[in-house]
């Protein structure tokens, strides 16, 4: 049956004793705006009941999606638990194929490594990784986010070379409407790629600009060079040295300019990019990073000065951790699986670099802590 605003106090209990002890989500606030509910209590999420008990649940993130011009209906998993009764049975993918029968698109991204060939055997394509990419605003800050010891010479001589090109600052806007970010995505995005989720005005509005989860900031114009959303992350580590440490997380860069995503090198996106990394050096941010599916940004960002983590932290000046809240250096890379229902045009084979998916795009962007410290949302 379909999750419903009631159920919520005994999913709590129930994902209390089959999940996590605690946890952010927790909140009611923050659970609601990740799964979405509506104004009369409805979501996509499914619960397994039986005997009037929670023994199931997939929690999913409804939206809409686009396949090269054409919007289809799409959900993305974001939870997935079935109770110690009912492990091995295969009620759990009697869930997922419930959720699949009404949706044409349907992915999950950080998906647990021992379940992704069972997506694939219910003929769903993977990634291993989104693209991630590092940079820093700060040498020791830096470095003390890196799992391995290295030369600060290395990161000095980076550094050096990113300064040197971060003449502009831009600040945050805040008289941004999400039908102006909905008209840049469509002019932008929504041609370019064979499949990424529609960033309607309301989608705008829910994800970013009225989020309960993280204070999300615009910067740009999405008429002139175009638009970066990013966010001010925090080390939490309260038993280490970096705690409170900060970093600029970058989670889309959506250029005016279409023809970036064929190549074309925009001026005026490069500086408001690089205006960007340089307020975040003035808050205190020692480093920045962005992730995306597609590798079709990667010449913007080396010309910034961004180079490329691979999946194992490697080269060793990249090895930037890979979660701050709660702390860790190394997690698994935040891989990736999608399908797409057949039709006569075969939308399901579509390439990783036609795929436009960043962190927000699941449920990989909203908080494992909460309530943050003061000051730090």
């Amino acid at each position: 049956m379909k999750y419903r605003d009631s159920d919520y106090e005994s999913l709590v209990a129930f994902m209390r004793i089959n999940w996590s002890p605690e946890h952010a989500i927790y909140n009611k606030e923050l659970f609601d705006w990740q799964y979405r509910i509506d104004e009369n209590g409805l979501s996509e999420s499914l619960l397994l009941i039986d005997n009037g008990c929670i023994e199931g649940f997939l929690g999913v993130i409804p939206g809409e999606y686009s396949s090269n011009g054409e919007q289809y209906k799409g959900i993305s998993f974001a939870m997935w638990i079935v109770s110690e009764k009912y492990k091995n049975s295969g009620l759990g993918i009697m869930l997922m194929k419930e959720a699949e029968k009404y949706n044409s698109v349907c992915l999950t991204l950080g998906c647990n490594l021992q379940v992704v060939p069972m997506y694939e055997r219910m003929g769903y394509s993977y990634s291993d990784h989104l693209n991630r990419y590092v940079i820093p605003l700060d040498v020791n800050g830096y470095v003390n986010l890196l799992k391995d010891p290295l030369d600060q010479a290395s990161i000095e001589q980076w550094l050096s070379d990113v300064e040197a090109r971060l003449i502009h600052l831009y600040s945050p806007i805040s008289n941004i409407t999400g039908k102006k970010l909905e008209q840049l995505y469509i002019k932008s995005i929504q041609h370019r790629f064979a499949l990424s989720q529609y960033r309607s005005a309301s989608f705008w509005e829910w994800r970013y600009i009225n989020s309960a989860g993280y204070k999300y900031l615009f910067f740009g114009d999405p008429a002139v060079e175009g638009i970066v959303v990013a966010r001010v992350d925090r080390v939490y580590a309260p038993e280490e040295s970096v705690h409170g440490t900060k970093v600029l997380r970058i989670i889309e860069i959506i250029p005016a300019n279409a023809d970036v995503w064929e190549g074309a090198l925009d001026h005026g996106l490069i500086e408001m990019v690089r205006g960007v990394l340089s307020w975040g050096r003035n808050q205190g941010c020692v480093a920045a990073d962005y992730q995306l599916s597609s590798n079709r940004l990667e010449h913007v960002l080396e010309s910034i000065g961004f180079k490329k983590q691979n999946i194992d932290y490697t080269p060793e000046e990249c090895g930037l951790a890979g979660l701050f809240q709660p702390f860790r250096y190394r997690v698994n890379p935040i891989n990736f699986v999608w399908k797409m229902k057949s039709n006569e045009d075969g939308f399901q084979n579509m390439e990783v670099n036609d795929i436009y998916l960043v962190k927000t795009d699941g449920d990989m962007d909203r908080p494992n802590i909460w309530p943050l410290p003061k000051g730090w949302n």
